[in-house]
């Protein structure tokens, strides 16, 4: 193989990963089920916020009216109108800083259902996984744990030397390919992949995977948008899993 076809094959391959979440946003929207198993937790998280901080707002506003009734103070005064007006802003920004996190922990028991939905759209499919046993389900949940813990350690260690002059490269593409560990785990625990397997395939398609984390990554910095590209994580995630195990062999490969 020719330097030129090398760079060539890992340059392509790193676009397959940026080109990840556009190409399960098309995806979703082509097939209600993904649409529905993509919106439902959003809208419960959005749900439960609404009705949260309008909740803290009139709770607020009875006590601040409270006090300055109780101070002496005219409660129709700009000044009460104003400190009101202060609280109901200051509430929906500390909504709009958390609304991402909790979106992702209210995400994650359907994101399995997601990923599961997304496997036969995946190009080339992903074949089903059979009705399991009710020990291999508790195998898959201990796999699945195993990586959770392993890929904590790993984002702490990222996080200790992100502060080390050169290692610090390292420690960023550590943690970007950490982010695609997450999201392709889902197809391979099904499969009953365990954390050697998965560390493996982030290996073997590191370009891929560094292009899936980087952009996933970038979509995750943006408040709220965050949220919303939870979904497009899961689905681009399986379809990189697709993509990897039904070109194996295959020329151009994916690398």
């Amino acid at each position: 193989m020719s330097i030129n076809s090398w760079f060539f094959i890992r340059i392509q391959s790193f676009y397959y990963g940026l080109s990840l979440p556009i190409r399960a946003f098309r995806l979703i929207f082509r097939h209600p089920t993904l649409l529905f198993w993509s919106i439902l937790p959003v809208a419960i998280t959005l749900g439960l916020y609404v009705w949260l901080i309008r909740s803290l707002q009139d709770s607020t506003k009875a006590y601040l009216l409270q006090a300055f009734v109780s101070a002496g103070w005219d409660p129709n005064s700009w000044i009460a109108g104003t400190l009101i007006v202060l609280v109901k802003v200051l509430l929906i920004l500390v909504g709009a800083m958390t609304f991402s996190l909790v979106a992702s922990v209210a995400s994650s028991p359907f994101n399995d259902f997601l990923a599961e939905s997304a496997e036969p759209w995946a190009s080339p499919p992903l074949p089903a996984v059979p009705s399991q046993p009710f020990r291999a389900k508790m195998r898959l949940i201990v796999i699945d744990l195993l990586k959770t813990v392993a890929g904590g350690v790993a984002a702490l260690a990222a996080m200790i030397f992100s502060w080390v002059p050169v290692v610090n490269l390292i420690a960023v593409i550590l943690a970007l390919l950490l982010v695609s560990f997450q999201f392709v785990s889902y197809p391979q625990t099904r499969r009953g992949e365990g954390l050697q397997a998965g560390l493996r395939f982030i290996w073997k398609y590191f370009y891929a995977c560094l292009g899936f984390g980087l952009i996933t990554a970038f979509l995750f910095a943006i408040p709220i948008v965050s949220s919303l590209s939870i979904p497009l994580a899961v689905v681009g995630g399986t379809l990189l899993v697709g993509r990897a195990y039904g070109t194996e062999g295959t020329s151009p490969p994916l690398r």
